[in-house]
């Protein structure tokens, strides 16, 4: 498997650009890009991100990255002939992994050469080159430990070489679509013509200082769960200061600040970050049970407003809600088909089947479009055809847009219900109000030990 040529700004490029933003948009109903100031205009780059979901971190790359970076892919991608035409459309570079033997075609680890060199050769034409030098992906709540081959490359290029370590932060969909995050952080210069010898130390502090610089634009855990009760401890202390967060990235900011103080906690008061843990848990919880979400706690419920929200919604619904059905219906066939396939063929692992999701919604929308086209055009006229071509795609957009309107809405008919004029309301921003309060105590315990003379 030879590596693709490296694109350029082409028609071919964009094209597969603005597809991959597509895609993420019909996955992640918010995806937000951070940081893009960071990639030098000019010169070798070497882009360096957390591995998390397959290749969902890889679109995404290519969404916010203002360079043209060909990304490194395990090399059996490339007999999905589905998939190959993307990667040689964004010059992607194939990874000839150990794990992977059966499905190389016989190419072992040394193949890998090849493969360094082509990124090598890259950065001395003044490219950018994007890897994920953990070298496998699966959502985990801490960065793995990066393997040498991204300070190697930087070092051989022989080259100034700018590093750029991005951040990439994912809350999958659940009963809307998920957000992500996309965060670059200041670029590391590396050099290997005056970096100090040895060449294995050398290696070594350029890994460390990467892991470092990828670290420092994540929040980490100690398990998966422990992430999403951090996103919950950082609503609840938005909430009780009156200033939710408005980004993707101010919420991923306070996370930040949370993990590393709950981190800090475990070090200081095991027994209480234990504590802290199950009363965010059974806060959690409660709002599962109850159906509200934390953002709704606060609604206010008058009568004008609650009559505006109604006349509103039964506006939409009267309006919308036929074309939206009619949406559903007509896109139902691709749809259950392509998640029956992205389950399947993802064994159910979370980092694979996000993708595979909206790859195969794809193709199997494309298939139905064509076969609805087909059908129409000979039982009808050629321009009924031509208008199912076009129909199929924006009925599948109304009906993701729509989906996620109507849970929404449903969240907000159930708050009214729920909140409105009752106890529940109370009890809520109590527990809330405790919470905030453990917590605001936790980081002063934190500050003390921090403090406190060794």
């Amino acid at each position: 498997m030879a590596a693709a040529a490296p694109p350029d700004r082409s028609l071919r490029y964009r094209a597969v650009r603005a597809f991959a933003r597509l895609l993420l948009r019909s996955e992640y109903r918010r995806v937000e890009v951070v940081g893009a100031e960071h990639v030098p205009a000019q010169g070798a780059v070497l882009l360096v991100a957390n591995h998390h979901a397959s290749l969902v971190d890889s679109l995404a790359i290519l969404v916010g990255s203002p360079r043209v970076a060909g990304p490194m892919a395990k090399a059996p991608l490339w007999r999905m002939r589905v998939l190959a035409p993307f990667l040689d459309a964004v010059g992607a570079v194939p990874v000839y992994r150990p794990q992977d033997a059966a499905e190389n075609e016989g190419r072992g680890a040394r193949a890998n050469l090849e493969t360094f060199a082509e990124c090598i050769r890259r950065l001395r034409d003044g490219r950018a080159v994007a890897l994920f030098p953990e070298g496998m992906s699966r959502p985990s709540p801490r960065l793995l430990p990066l393997r040498t081959g991204a300070a190697r490359i930087a070092l051989d290029a022989e080259v100034p070489v700018a590093v750029v370590p991005i951040g990439i932060a994912i809350e999958p969909p659940r009963a809307t679509r998920g957000t992500l995050l996309v965060r670059f952080g200041a670029p590391l210069l590396v050099d290997g013509r005056t970096e100090p010898a040895p060449r294995r130390a050398a290696i070594t502090s350029v890994t460390r200082r990467t892991e470092e610089a990828i670290r420092a634009l994540l929040a980490e855990a100690t398990s998966l769960e422990d992430v999403e009760l951090l996103r919950v401890g950082a609503a609840v202390v938005a909430a009780e200061r009156g200033v939710p967060a408005a980004s993707l990235e101010a919420r991923h900011a306070l996370v930040q600040r949370l993990a590393a103080g709950f981190d800090a906690l475990g070090r200081a008061d095991p027994a209480e970050r234990d504590a802290l843990r199950a009363d965010a848990a059974a806060f959690a919880r409660r709002l599962d049970l109850v159906g509200v979400p934390l953002e709704l706690v606060d609604a206010r419920f008058s009568t004008a407003r609650v009559a505006r929200v109604v006349g509103s919604t039964l506006a939409r619904a009267a309006i919308v809600g036929p074309l939206a059905l009619a949406a559903a219906v007509v896109t139902a066939p691709p749809r259950v088909a392509a998640d029956l396939v992205a389950l399947r063929a993802g064994h159910g692992a979370e980092d694979v089947v996000s993708f595979g999701r909206m790859l195969s919604r794809t193709v199997f929308l494309a298939a139905w479009a064509l076969l609805l086209a087909v059908v129409l055009a000979v039982a009808v006229a050629p321009w009924a055809g031509l208008a199912a071509l076009a129909a199929v795609p924006a009925s599948f957009a109304l009906h993701v847009a729509w989906r996620d309107a109507r849970v929404r809405t449903l969240q907000r008919v159930r708050s009214f219900f729920l909140l409105a004029g009752g106890r529940l309301r109370d009890d809520l921003r109590a527990e809330r109000r405790a919470l905030a309060d453990r917590i605001e105590r936790a980081r002063a315990r934190v500050e003390d030990a921090t403090a406190a003379p060794r």
